[in-house]
């Protein structure tokens, strides 16, 4: 048995394929822990995995500039993406966790440890420790967003402030395995990475999670639709509005509905009617919804996108921060989604979107296909053996 440590930012859709990953070595026999922030605690052993306190919460004051902006103008969330590649994700905040998973590692010493693809401080304990280090595909076009030409710069002050070799192009970062959860067609440029390996995407539900009594009150001769903008633009105000629209939208369809407005926000908070045919709730089991619905209008998150396509669900796709522009554009290039602009967003597109897509059974054909290809994929107990491998043969230059 060897000891896996993973490594998270506090990003609850981060943590899932993490998770999935977990239970696939622990029922092989393998010791597991999870690092993350002290405030992600309660999340992490909800879904029953040992927890060490570790790093600290930069991405909220990050973002907390921008939270009660009814608007943000394109330029500021520009900017905002930019300190993220650049000041974020590679910054102190990469260091801290780095520091603290090595002083972890005298109650828990890993064979390897295994990060979100965000998450960059348990790279760095790794190569200090002298250990395989893995990442988890958890965002999409990751060769475009996370930058290697952007990281390596600041990533390597780091690398000098711990006392290990340059890496001036940051090829240490994948040295060993990238793990992706999407068959290699679905995004040709992550196979840029030479150490990618694809696996079979597996949804992780929460102990005790079911559908509420609403859906199953769903008139079934109607088509299903859900929509969700995630968990992290439900924390600005100025998605508030866009949601609002979204309502309205899919008031207009002759369809059942279901919104998720995010955790503690309530009708009334986003200043809109609802239309007898859309249910409102804070938060919902997304992946077991999924497997009942027919389309899925989102902001094009990965895990969103990703957990979508493995129930074969087409999407109307409203991309606003992050990667989500080039996820969009990706799903959109091939035929699994219809994508509106955020800036100019209505409710009569949101409607005509919804109504193209759900008329029109090539999108449904080809999310279907998708779903075959993803099935297809070798499953997390092939990854778990690729990295009892890489453990056996140790950490290399």
């Amino acid at each position: 048995p060897m000891r896996i440590l993973f490594t998270t930012l506090p990003v609850e859709t981060h943590l899932r394929p993490l998770v999935a990953v977990a239970y696939a070595a622990q029922r092989r026999g393998h010791e597991v822990a999870v690092c993350a922030p002290a405030t992600f605690q309660e999340e992490v052993e909800r879904y029953g995995l040992r927890f060490l306190p570790a790093g600290h919460d930069w991405i909220t004051g990050m973002l907390e500039p921008l939270v009660e902006a009814r608007r943000i103008p394109p330029q500021e969330l520009t900017l905002l993406m930019n300190r993220l590649v650049t000041q974020g994700i590679p910054g102190k905040g990469a260091l801290a966790m780095a520091e603290e998973v090595l002083e972890r590692s005298r109650e828990f010493t890993p064979d390897i440890v295994v990060r979100e693809a965000y998450e960059l401080g348990g790279y760095l304990a790794a190569e200090v420790l002298g250990v395989p280090h893995a990442s988890i595909g958890v965002v999409g076009r990751i060769t475009e967003f996370l930058d290697l030409a952007l990281l390596a710069p600041p990533l390597g002050e780091r690398s000098q402030e711990l006392g290990l070799p340059p890496d001036p192009d940051g090829s240490r970062v994948y040295a060993y395995l990238h793990a992706h959860f999407m068959p290699p067609h679905y995004d040709p440029a992550e196979t840029a990475i030479p150490t990618l390996r694809c696996y079979r995407h597996h949804t992780v539900d929460l102990p005790g999670d079911r559908l509420p009594d609403l859906v199953t009150g769903l008139d079934p001769a109607r088509p299903l639709v859900y929509a969700s903008l995630g968990t992290v633009a439900p924390l600005f105000r100025a998605a508030d509005g866009h949601l609002a629209m979204i309502i309205e939208g899919l008031g207009q369809l002759d369809c059942e509905a279901v919104v998720a407005v995010g955790a503690g926000k309530k009708p009334a908070d986003l200043g809109t009617a609802v239309p007898d045919n859309v249910h409102v709730v804070d938060v919902i089991a997304q992946p077991l919804l999924l497997d009942t619905v027919d389309l899925l209008v989102t902001h094009a998150g990965f895990t969103s996108v990703r957990e979508a396509l493995r129930a074969g669900v087409p999407m109307v796709a409203i991309p606003w921060i992050a990667e989500n522009h080039l996820i969009a554009r990706t799903c959109s290039e091939q035929g699994l989604a219809v994508e509106l602009d955020w800036e100019t967003l209505d409710a009569a597109q949101v409607a005509h979107a919804c109504r193209t897509v759900l008329s029109d059974p090539g999108y449904r054909a080809r999310a279907r296909a998708m779903q075959r290809s993803m099935l297809a994929l070798p499953p997390l107990d092939v990854l778990v053996t690729d990295l009892e491998e890489l453990a056996a043969r140790g950490a290399h230059r």
